[in-house]
């Protein structure tokens, strides 16, 4: 007899699958929301230190720069942006920390019997839309800082693709 601690259910359903999959690429989406705020915060601060520091100072300060990883809301803090696209952020921040940190708790095994299949998908479709809005904003970001051209698409339609993608449609 185990403990009941540990896991003893590893019954793999189609619908399990399913479900594990619409997990999944939603930490796709939140991991990568996550890395490009880190990324376009880095750049701005590399920008701003390369214009005023020595060549070795610059060298020393990107080291460390990468060396340390500042968490998701020092990231969007430091972004030049106004108070809006701040919202959109923190909004899609706090979705993020929900799929990273709680969405897959009790997610173990056989999950026919275990969870509310619609009311975890909804929630998902939530969480992702808001991610997805704050994906648009820091992408478009980090493009206008590169001068590069923007999507010919809009965000609505953005979150719709991301959103479907998330779950296999």
């Amino acid at each position: 007899m185990n403990p009941d601690i540990f896991i003893d259910d590893f019954e793999l359903t189609e619908n399990t699958e399913e479900l594990h999959a619409i997990l999944g690429r939603c930490i796709i989406i939140a991991t990568r929301f996550d890395s490009l705020c880190d990324h376009g915060s880095k750049f701005i601060k590399i920008r701003k230190a390369h214009k005023e520091l020595s060549d070795n100072e610059f060298a020393a300060f990107t080291t460390s720069l990468f060396d340390k990883f500042p968490n998701l809301n020092n990231n969007i803090n430091f972004l030049p942006v106004g108070k809006t696209a701040k919202d959109v952020l923190h909004a899609a921040r706090e979705a993020r920390n929900e799929v990273a940190h709680s969405l897959s708790i009790g997610m173990i095994g056989c999950l026919d019997i275990r969870i509310d299949e619609s009311a975890f998908k909804l929630q998902v479709s939530s969480l992702i839309t808001q991610i997805a809005a704050g994906d648009y904003l820091i992408s478009t970001i980090i493009s206008l800082l590169n001068k590069e051209a923007l999507p010919n698409y809009t965000e609505d339609y953005y979150k719709q693709k991301i959103t479907k993608w998330v779950f296999g449609k």
